[in-house]
Protein backbone atom coordinates (compact mmCIF):
# COMPACT_ATOMS: atom_id res chain seq x y z
CA UNK A 1 0.00 0.00 0.00
CA UNK A 2 1.27 3.42 -0.98
CA UNK A 3 -0.25 6.91 -0.90
CA UNK A 4 0.67 8.72 -4.10
CA UNK A 5 -0.56 10.83 -6.95
CA UNK A 6 -2.33 9.00 -9.78
CA UNK A 7 0.55 9.81 -12.13
CA UNK A 8 2.62 7.24 -10.20
CA UNK A 9 0.13 4.43 -10.90
CA UNK A 10 0.67 2.08 -13.84
CA UNK A 11 -2.51 2.53 -15.86
CA UNK A 12 -3.23 0.27 -18.86
CA UNK A 13 -4.61 1.11 -22.26
CA UNK A 14 -8.30 0.34 -22.54
CA UNK A 15 -11.86 1.56 -22.54
CA UNK A 16 -12.44 4.41 -20.09
CA UNK A 17 -15.88 4.93 -18.57
CA UNK A 18 -16.91 7.53 -16.00
CA UNK A 19 -19.49 6.67 -13.32
CA UNK A 20 -21.33 9.62 -11.81
CA UNK A 21 -24.10 9.76 -9.18
CA UNK A 22 -27.13 11.76 -10.29
CA UNK A 23 -30.36 12.82 -8.55
CA UNK A 24 -33.44 14.68 -9.79
CA UNK A 25 -33.53 18.29 -8.65
CA UNK A 26 -36.97 17.81 -7.11
CA UNK A 27 -35.81 14.97 -4.86
CA UNK A 28 -33.42 17.00 -2.70
CA UNK A 29 -34.75 17.66 0.81
CA UNK A 30 -33.88 20.47 3.18
CA UNK A 31 -31.76 19.01 5.98
CA UNK A 32 -31.72 20.84 9.34
CA UNK A 33 -28.47 19.21 10.50
CA UNK A 34 -25.73 21.80 10.75
CA UNK A 35 -22.39 21.80 8.96
CA UNK A 36 -19.28 21.36 11.08
CA UNK A 37 -16.96 24.38 11.39
CA UNK A 38 -14.34 22.40 9.49
CA UNK A 39 -16.77 21.86 6.61
CA UNK A 40 -17.53 25.57 6.47
CA UNK A 41 -13.82 26.39 6.51
CA UNK A 42 -13.28 23.92 3.67
CA UNK A 43 -16.01 25.62 1.64
CA UNK A 44 -14.18 28.89 2.15
CA UNK A 45 -10.57 27.82 1.67
CA UNK A 46 -10.41 24.75 -0.57
CA UNK A 47 -8.34 25.02 -3.74
CA UNK A 48 -9.96 24.20 -7.10
CA UNK A 49 -8.99 20.77 -8.40
CA UNK A 50 -8.18 19.39 -4.96
CA UNK A 51 -9.34 15.82 -4.33
CA UNK A 52 -8.42 12.51 -2.71
CA UNK A 53 -9.31 9.00 -3.82
CA UNK A 54 -8.27 5.40 -4.37
CA UNK A 55 -7.53 3.02 -7.21
CA UNK A 56 -7.29 -0.76 -7.54
CA UNK A 57 -7.37 -3.52 -10.12
CA UNK A 58 -10.61 -5.41 -9.56
CA UNK A 59 -10.25 -9.16 -10.06
CA UNK A 60 -12.84 -10.88 -12.20
CA UNK A 61 -14.60 -9.96 -15.43
CA UNK A 62 -15.95 -6.48 -16.09
CA UNK A 63 -19.75 -6.44 -15.98
CA UNK A 64 -21.23 -2.92 -16.22
CA UNK A 65 -24.64 -3.58 -14.65
CA UNK A 66 -23.36 -5.30 -11.48
CA UNK A 67 -20.79 -2.52 -11.16
CA UNK A 68 -23.54 0.10 -11.40
CA UNK A 69 -25.48 -1.68 -8.67
CA UNK A 70 -22.35 -1.91 -6.48
CA UNK A 71 -21.61 1.81 -6.82
CA UNK A 72 -25.25 2.66 -6.11
CA UNK A 73 -25.18 0.49 -3.00
CA UNK A 74 -22.01 2.23 -1.78
CA UNK A 75 -23.54 5.69 -2.26
CA UNK A 76 -26.78 4.51 -0.61
CA UNK A 77 -24.99 3.11 2.44
CA UNK A 78 -23.11 6.32 3.25
CA UNK A 79 -25.37 9.31 3.64
CA UNK A 80 -22.50 11.78 3.32
CA UNK A 81 -22.23 10.81 -0.36
CA UNK A 82 -25.86 11.89 -0.89
CA UNK A 83 -25.70 15.29 0.78
CA UNK A 84 -24.52 18.69 -0.36
CA UNK A 85 -24.83 22.39 0.43
CA UNK A 86 -26.75 25.30 -1.01
CA UNK A 87 -26.10 29.01 -0.60
CA UNK A 88 -28.83 30.78 1.36
CA UNK A 89 -28.64 34.53 0.87
CA UNK A 90 -28.01 36.16 4.21
CA UNK A 91 -27.85 32.87 6.11
CA UNK A 92 -24.73 31.18 4.74
CA UNK A 93 -24.58 27.52 3.76
CA UNK A 94 -27.41 25.07 4.27
CA UNK A 95 -27.49 21.32 3.84
CA UNK A 96 -29.74 19.35 1.47
CA UNK A 97 -29.86 15.57 1.28
CA UNK A 98 -31.22 13.11 -1.27
CA UNK A 99 -32.76 9.77 -0.27
CA UNK A 100 -31.01 6.68 -1.56
CA UNK A 101 -33.89 5.80 -3.90
CA UNK A 102 -33.55 9.20 -5.62
CA UNK A 103 -29.97 8.52 -6.70
CA UNK A 104 -29.00 6.89 -9.99
CA UNK A 105 -25.53 6.09 -11.34
CA UNK A 106 -24.86 7.36 -14.85
CA UNK A 107 -22.11 5.81 -16.94
CA UNK A 108 -20.47 7.52 -19.88
CA UNK A 109 -18.05 5.70 -22.15
CA UNK A 110 -15.23 8.10 -22.92
CA UNK A 111 -13.53 5.88 -25.47
CA UNK A 112 -10.75 3.41 -26.18
CA UNK A 113 -7.51 5.10 -25.20
CA UNK A 114 -3.81 4.37 -25.15
CA UNK A 115 -2.01 4.07 -21.82
CA UNK A 116 -0.61 7.59 -22.22
CA UNK A 117 -4.08 8.94 -22.97
CA UNK A 118 -5.55 7.16 -19.94
CA UNK A 119 -2.79 8.55 -17.72
CA UNK A 120 -3.49 12.06 -19.00
CA UNK A 121 -7.29 11.84 -18.81
CA UNK A 122 -8.07 9.96 -15.62
CA UNK A 123 -6.84 12.62 -13.16
CA UNK A 124 -9.07 15.21 -14.80
CA UNK A 125 -12.09 12.90 -14.53
CA UNK A 126 -11.47 12.28 -10.82
CA UNK A 127 -10.74 15.95 -10.18
CA UNK A 128 -14.22 16.87 -11.40
CA UNK A 129 -15.44 17.34 -7.83
CA UNK A 130 -15.80 20.40 -5.66
CA UNK A 131 -17.08 21.22 -2.16
CA UNK A 132 -20.00 23.25 -3.52
CA UNK A 133 -21.40 21.10 -6.34
CA UNK A 134 -22.78 17.57 -6.00
CA UNK A 135 -21.76 14.85 -6.60
CA UNK A 136 -18.75 15.13 -4.35
CA UNK A 137 -17.45 11.77 -5.56
CA UNK A 138 -16.99 10.37 -9.08
CA UNK A 139 -15.62 7.04 -10.31
CA UNK A 140 -13.96 5.74 -13.44
CA UNK A 141 -13.05 2.37 -14.92
CA UNK A 142 -10.36 1.32 -17.36
CA UNK A 143 -11.11 -2.02 -19.01
CA UNK A 144 -8.07 -3.41 -20.87
CA UNK A 145 -8.68 -4.68 -24.37
CA UNK A 146 -8.52 -8.48 -24.77
CA UNK A 147 -4.91 -9.59 -24.59
CA UNK A 148 -3.72 -6.29 -23.13
CA UNK A 149 -1.55 -6.53 -20.00
CA UNK A 150 -2.87 -4.58 -17.05
CA UNK A 151 -5.51 -6.68 -15.35
CA UNK A 152 -4.71 -8.63 -12.19
CA UNK A 153 -5.11 -11.90 -14.09
CA UNK A 154 -4.34 -10.93 -17.69
CA UNK A 155 -7.62 -10.08 -19.41
CA UNK A 156 -9.61 -11.01 -16.30
CA UNK A 157 -9.79 -7.71 -14.44
CA UNK A 158 -10.12 -3.96 -14.73
CA UNK A 159 -9.04 -0.74 -13.05
CA UNK A 160 -11.52 1.07 -10.82
CA UNK A 161 -10.79 4.46 -9.24
CA UNK A 162 -12.65 7.24 -7.48
CA UNK A 163 -11.99 10.87 -6.65
CA UNK A 164 -13.77 12.71 -3.86
CA UNK A 165 -13.83 16.11 -2.26
CA UNK A 166 -12.26 16.24 1.19
CA UNK A 167 -15.57 17.33 2.73
CA UNK A 168 -16.85 13.74 2.37
CA UNK A 169 -13.68 11.69 2.60
CA UNK A 170 -10.73 11.04 4.89
CA UNK A 171 -7.78 8.65 4.64
CA UNK A 172 -9.51 5.85 6.54
CA UNK A 173 -12.52 6.11 4.22
CA UNK A 174 -10.14 5.73 1.28
CA UNK A 175 -8.81 2.50 2.81
CA UNK A 176 -12.24 1.09 3.66
CA UNK A 177 -13.39 1.51 0.07
CA UNK A 178 -11.24 -1.28 -1.37
CA UNK A 179 -12.85 -4.19 0.46
CA UNK A 180 -16.32 -2.65 0.43
CA UNK A 181 -16.52 -1.99 -3.31
CA UNK A 182 -15.00 -5.34 -4.30
CA UNK A 183 -17.38 -7.18 -1.95
CA UNK A 184 -20.36 -5.24 -3.30
CA UNK A 185 -19.33 -5.97 -6.89
CA UNK A 186 -18.91 -9.66 -6.18
CA UNK A 187 -22.31 -9.77 -4.46
CA UNK A 188 -23.99 -7.88 -7.30
CA UNK A 189 -22.53 -10.33 -9.84
CA UNK A 190 -24.00 -13.18 -7.79
CA UNK A 191 -27.43 -11.56 -8.05
CA UNK A 192 -27.81 -10.36 -4.46
CA UNK A 193 -30.87 -8.02 -4.40
CA UNK A 194 -30.32 -4.26 -4.23
CA UNK A 195 -32.02 -3.95 -0.85
CA UNK A 196 -29.54 -6.40 0.63
CA UNK A 197 -26.58 -4.71 -1.06
CA UNK A 198 -27.55 -1.35 0.44
CA UNK A 199 -27.82 -2.71 3.99
CA UNK A 200 -24.99 -1.65 6.29
CA UNK A 201 -25.32 -0.75 9.94
CA UNK A 202 -23.13 2.32 9.94
CA UNK A 203 -23.35 5.82 11.36
CA UNK A 204 -23.79 8.93 9.26
CA UNK A 205 -21.10 11.56 8.98
CA UNK A 206 -23.92 14.09 8.61
CA UNK A 207 -24.96 13.33 12.20
CA UNK A 208 -21.32 13.48 13.29
CA UNK A 209 -20.94 16.92 11.69
CA UNK A 210 -23.95 18.27 13.56
CA UNK A 211 -22.56 16.94 16.86
CA UNK A 212 -19.13 18.33 16.03
CA UNK A 213 -20.64 21.77 15.59
CA UNK A 214 -22.49 21.56 18.91
CA UNK A 215 -19.24 20.75 20.68
CA UNK A 216 -17.34 23.46 18.81
CA UNK A 217 -19.86 26.11 19.83
CA UNK A 218 -19.14 25.37 23.50
CA UNK A 219 -15.59 26.70 23.04
CA UNK A 220 -14.69 30.16 24.29
CA UNK A 221 -11.91 32.50 23.24
CA UNK A 222 -10.47 32.41 26.74
CA UNK A 223 -10.89 28.65 27.13
CA UNK A 224 -8.09 26.13 27.53
CA UNK A 225 -8.23 24.58 24.01
CA UNK A 226 -7.75 28.00 22.38
CA UNK A 227 -4.97 28.94 24.81
CA UNK A 228 -3.21 25.62 24.25
CA UNK A 229 -3.14 26.14 20.49
CA UNK A 230 -1.98 29.74 20.83
CA UNK A 231 0.83 28.63 23.14
CA UNK A 232 1.89 26.02 20.58
CA UNK A 233 1.92 28.54 17.72
CA UNK A 234 3.71 31.26 19.63
CA UNK A 235 3.53 35.08 19.46
CA UNK A 236 3.11 35.25 15.68
CA UNK A 237 0.32 32.63 15.69
CA UNK A 238 2.11 30.90 12.82
CA UNK A 239 2.65 27.19 12.37
CA UNK A 240 6.21 25.86 12.67
CA UNK A 241 8.24 24.92 9.62
CA UNK A 242 10.79 22.22 8.87
CA UNK A 243 14.05 24.13 8.85
CA UNK A 244 14.48 26.00 5.59
CA UNK A 245 12.70 23.36 3.51
CA UNK A 246 9.39 25.22 3.63
CA UNK A 247 9.21 28.96 3.10
CA UNK A 248 6.61 31.51 2.04
CA UNK A 249 6.25 31.83 -1.72
CA UNK A 250 8.14 34.81 -3.06
CA UNK A 251 5.57 35.52 -5.76
CA UNK A 252 2.56 34.12 -7.58
CA UNK A 253 4.74 31.90 -9.74
CA UNK A 254 6.26 30.19 -6.70
CA UNK A 255 2.84 29.80 -5.11
CA UNK A 256 1.60 28.06 -8.27
CA UNK A 257 4.58 25.72 -8.57
CA UNK A 258 3.56 22.04 -8.25
CA UNK A 259 5.01 20.28 -5.25
CA UNK A 260 7.20 17.21 -5.53
CA UNK A 261 5.66 13.89 -4.54
CA UNK A 262 7.53 10.81 -3.38
CA UNK A 263 6.81 7.37 -1.96
CA UNK A 264 9.58 5.31 -0.36
CA UNK A 265 9.74 1.99 1.48
CA UNK A 266 11.69 2.42 4.71
CA UNK A 267 11.56 -0.90 6.52
CA UNK A 268 10.58 -4.53 6.24
CA UNK A 269 7.85 -6.13 8.29
CA UNK A 270 10.51 -7.62 10.55
CA UNK A 271 12.20 -4.29 11.16
CA UNK A 272 8.93 -2.50 11.80
CA UNK A 273 7.75 -5.23 14.15
CA UNK A 274 11.04 -4.98 16.08
CA UNK A 275 10.65 -1.23 16.60
CA UNK A 276 7.00 -1.74 17.53
CA UNK A 277 7.84 -4.41 20.12
CA UNK A 278 10.54 -2.26 21.69
CA UNK A 279 8.14 0.68 21.86
CA UNK A 280 5.35 -1.38 23.42
CA UNK A 281 7.79 -2.76 25.99
CA UNK A 282 8.21 0.83 27.15
CA UNK A 283 4.48 1.41 27.45
CA UNK A 284 4.18 3.30 24.16
CA UNK A 285 2.86 2.48 20.69
CA UNK A 286 4.43 1.77 17.33
CA UNK A 287 3.41 5.31 16.38
CA UNK A 288 5.71 6.65 19.09
CA UNK A 289 8.54 4.46 17.83
CA UNK A 290 8.17 5.60 14.22
CA UNK A 291 7.94 9.27 15.21
CA UNK A 292 11.00 8.82 17.42
CA UNK A 293 12.91 7.37 14.46
CA UNK A 294 11.77 10.31 12.32
CA UNK A 295 12.83 12.86 14.95
CA UNK A 296 16.28 11.30 15.34
CA UNK A 297 16.76 11.18 11.57
CA UNK A 298 15.81 14.85 11.31
CA UNK A 299 18.25 15.71 14.08
CA UNK A 300 21.12 13.73 12.57
CA UNK A 301 20.85 15.08 9.01
CA UNK A 302 19.40 18.54 9.60
CA UNK A 303 20.48 19.41 13.13
CA UNK A 304 16.95 19.80 14.45
CA UNK A 305 16.80 19.06 18.17
CA UNK A 306 13.24 20.31 18.42
CA UNK A 307 10.43 19.32 16.09
CA UNK A 308 7.06 21.04 16.25
CA UNK A 309 4.45 19.64 13.90
CA UNK A 310 0.80 18.78 13.46
CA UNK A 311 -0.25 15.15 13.79
CA UNK A 312 -3.64 14.40 12.16
CA UNK A 313 -5.62 11.90 14.27
CA UNK A 314 -8.97 10.23 13.75
CA UNK A 315 -12.16 11.30 15.54
CA UNK A 316 -14.08 8.03 15.01
CA UNK A 317 -14.82 7.74 18.72
CA UNK A 318 -18.28 6.15 18.44
CA UNK A 319 -18.50 2.52 17.25
CA UNK A 320 -21.15 3.34 14.65
CA UNK A 321 -18.67 5.58 12.82
CA UNK A 322 -15.87 3.00 12.60
CA UNK A 323 -16.85 1.90 9.07
CA UNK A 324 -18.45 5.14 7.89
CA UNK A 325 -17.34 7.27 4.98
CA UNK A 326 -16.65 10.88 5.94
CA UNK A 327 -14.10 13.36 7.23
CA UNK A 328 -13.26 12.23 10.76
CA UNK A 329 -9.97 14.00 11.42
CA UNK A 330 -8.72 16.32 14.13
CA UNK A 331 -5.36 17.98 14.66
CA UNK A 332 -2.90 17.21 17.45
CA UNK A 333 -0.13 19.76 18.08
CA UNK A 334 3.16 17.99 18.88
CA UNK A 335 6.14 19.76 20.46
CA UNK A 336 8.96 17.23 20.56
CA UNK A 337 12.31 18.25 22.06
CA UNK A 338 15.26 15.84 21.89
CA UNK A 339 17.74 18.28 23.43
CA UNK A 340 20.17 16.50 25.71
CA UNK A 341 19.36 12.98 24.51
CA UNK A 342 21.88 10.55 23.07
CA UNK A 343 21.76 9.50 19.41
CA UNK A 344 19.40 6.64 18.63
CA UNK A 345 22.15 4.66 16.87
CA UNK A 346 25.68 3.91 18.09
CA UNK A 347 28.69 3.13 15.91
CA UNK A 348 30.33 -0.21 16.72
CA UNK A 349 32.98 -2.37 15.11
CA UNK A 350 31.45 -5.27 13.22
CA UNK A 351 32.85 -8.15 11.19
CA UNK A 352 32.52 -6.21 7.96
CA UNK A 353 33.64 -2.91 9.45
CA UNK A 354 31.82 -0.17 11.35
CA UNK A 355 28.13 -0.80 11.97
CA UNK A 356 25.30 1.05 13.67
CA UNK A 357 23.20 -0.53 16.39
CA UNK A 358 20.24 0.72 18.40
CA UNK A 359 21.07 2.35 21.72
CA UNK A 360 18.33 0.93 23.96
CA UNK A 361 18.52 3.75 26.50
CA UNK A 362 18.33 6.40 23.77
CA UNK A 363 15.34 4.64 22.22
CA UNK A 364 13.59 4.51 25.58
CA UNK A 365 14.17 8.23 26.12
CA UNK A 366 13.02 9.15 22.62
CA UNK A 367 9.90 6.99 22.74
CA UNK A 368 9.00 8.39 26.15
CA UNK A 369 9.37 11.95 24.91
CA UNK A 370 7.26 11.27 21.83
CA UNK A 371 4.60 9.53 23.89
CA UNK A 372 4.49 12.48 26.33
CA UNK A 373 4.37 15.08 23.54
CA UNK A 374 1.53 13.33 21.70
CA UNK A 375 -0.39 12.71 24.92
CA UNK A 376 -0.17 16.41 25.75
CA UNK A 377 -1.77 17.44 22.47
CA UNK A 378 -4.23 14.58 22.04
CA UNK A 379 -7.05 16.09 24.17
CA UNK A 380 -7.27 18.91 21.59
CA UNK A 381 -8.06 16.56 18.69
CA UNK A 382 -11.76 16.33 19.49
CA UNK A 383 -12.23 20.10 19.25
CA UNK A 384 -12.69 21.64 15.80
CA UNK A 385 -9.52 23.49 14.87
CA UNK A 386 -11.53 25.66 12.48
CA UNK A 387 -13.53 26.99 15.43
CA UNK A 388 -10.39 27.40 17.54
CA UNK A 389 -8.76 29.36 14.71
CA UNK A 390 -11.81 31.60 14.49
CA UNK A 391 -11.80 32.31 18.23
CA UNK A 392 -8.03 32.71 18.45
CA UNK A 393 -7.55 34.85 15.36
CA UNK A 394 -5.38 32.19 13.72
CA UNK A 395 -5.13 32.68 9.96
CA UNK A 396 -2.10 30.50 9.22
CA UNK A 397 -2.26 26.82 8.28
CA UNK A 398 0.04 23.85 8.97
CA UNK A 399 3.44 23.90 7.25
CA UNK A 400 4.71 20.61 8.69
CA UNK A 401 2.31 17.70 9.13
CA UNK A 402 3.29 14.16 10.01
CA UNK A 403 0.78 11.30 9.89
CA UNK A 404 1.00 7.69 11.04
CA UNK A 405 -1.56 5.06 10.05
CA UNK A 406 -1.47 1.34 10.77
CA UNK A 407 -3.39 -0.14 7.84
CA UNK A 408 -2.92 -3.84 8.69
CA UNK A 409 -6.26 -4.30 10.40
CA UNK A 410 -8.42 -2.47 7.86
CA UNK A 411 -10.84 -4.99 6.28
CA UNK A 412 -9.32 -6.52 3.18
CA UNK A 413 -5.80 -5.21 3.82
CA UNK A 414 -4.27 -8.62 3.26
CA UNK A 415 -5.50 -8.51 -0.36
CA UNK A 416 -4.36 -4.99 -1.26
CA UNK A 417 -1.07 -6.11 -2.81
CA UNK A 418 -2.87 -8.58 -5.08
CA UNK A 419 -5.29 -5.82 -6.07
CA UNK A 420 -2.51 -3.27 -6.64
CA UNK A 421 -4.52 -1.01 -4.34
CA UNK A 422 -3.33 2.52 -3.72
CA UNK A 423 -4.73 5.61 -2.04
CA UNK A 424 -4.47 8.82 -4.04
CA UNK A 425 -4.10 12.53 -3.53
CA UNK A 426 -4.29 15.34 -6.05
CA UNK A 427 -1.26 17.51 -6.86
CA UNK A 428 -0.53 20.29 -4.38
CA UNK A 429 1.16 23.61 -5.02
CA UNK A 430 3.46 26.09 -3.31
CA UNK A 431 6.61 26.19 -1.23
CA UNK A 432 5.27 26.40 2.31
CA UNK A 433 4.17 22.81 3.14
CA UNK A 434 5.89 19.55 3.98
CA UNK A 435 3.66 16.53 4.60
CA UNK A 436 4.82 13.06 5.57
CA UNK A 437 2.50 10.05 5.79
CA UNK A 438 3.96 6.97 7.47
CA UNK A 439 1.97 3.84 6.55
CA UNK A 440 2.47 0.56 8.38
CA UNK A 441 1.29 -2.20 6.05
CA UNK A 442 1.50 -5.96 5.54
CA UNK A 443 4.57 -5.24 3.38
CA UNK A 444 6.46 -3.09 5.88
CA UNK A 445 6.73 0.66 6.53
CA UNK A 446 6.23 3.19 3.75
CA UNK A 447 6.50 6.95 3.82
CA UNK A 448 4.76 9.21 1.34
CA UNK A 449 5.82 12.82 1.14
CA UNK A 450 4.99 16.00 -0.67
CA UNK A 451 7.27 18.99 -0.42
CA UNK A 452 8.40 22.09 -2.35
CA UNK A 453 9.92 21.31 -5.71
CA UNK A 454 13.19 23.09 -4.98
CA UNK A 455 16.79 21.79 -5.03
CA UNK A 456 17.05 22.44 -1.29
CA UNK A 457 13.90 20.47 -0.49
CA UNK A 458 14.87 17.56 -2.74
CA UNK A 459 18.28 17.34 -1.07
CA UNK A 460 16.70 17.52 2.38
CA UNK A 461 14.20 14.75 1.62
CA UNK A 462 16.87 12.55 0.02
CA UNK A 463 18.98 12.86 3.15
CA UNK A 464 16.05 12.33 5.52
CA UNK A 465 14.77 9.20 3.76
CA UNK A 466 18.23 7.66 3.50
CA UNK A 467 18.82 8.30 7.21
CA UNK A 468 15.46 6.74 8.06
CA UNK A 469 16.35 3.65 6.02
CA UNK A 470 19.76 3.45 7.70
CA UNK A 471 18.08 3.71 11.08
CA UNK A 472 15.62 0.93 10.37
CA UNK A 473 18.42 -1.34 9.15
CA UNK A 474 19.52 -1.48 12.78
CA UNK A 475 16.20 -3.12 13.69
CA UNK A 476 15.13 -6.66 12.89
CA UNK A 477 17.04 -9.12 10.76
CA UNK A 478 15.34 -9.25 7.36
CA UNK A 479 16.64 -7.86 4.10
CA UNK A 480 14.63 -4.82 2.91
CA UNK A 481 12.18 -5.24 0.05
CA UNK A 482 13.40 -4.17 -3.36
CA UNK A 483 12.15 -0.61 -3.06
CA UNK A 484 14.06 -0.17 0.20
CA UNK A 485 17.44 -1.43 -0.94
Amino acid sequence: MEYTELSAYDLPAGTVTSWTPRADAGRWQQDPRALSPGHEAHLRDSAPGSWIGSVLRVPGPYEPEPLRRAIHAWVSRHEVLRTTVTRDAGAGWRRVTAPAEAVAIRDLVVGDLSADQVTALLPSLLADVSPTAWPHCVLATVVPAPGTPGGPAGDDGFVLAFGADHSVMDAYSQLLWFEEIVSLYDAARRGVPDAELRTLEVGSHVDFSADDRKLAMTLAADGEPVHRWLDFLGPGTTFPRYGAVTHPAADAAEAARPQASRSAWLATVDQTDDLSARSRARGASAQSGVLAAFAHAARRVHGLDRLRFVLPMHTRYAPQHAAAVGWYVGLCPVDLDLTGTDPLLREVDGRGGPARIVDGDALTTAVDRVHTAVAAGKPLVRYSFARIAELGGITDGPHLAVSYVDTRFVPGAERWSAWDARTLRSPAYGTDELYLWFLRTHDGLNVSTRYPDTPEAHAAMDALIEELRAGFRAFGTATPVGAVA
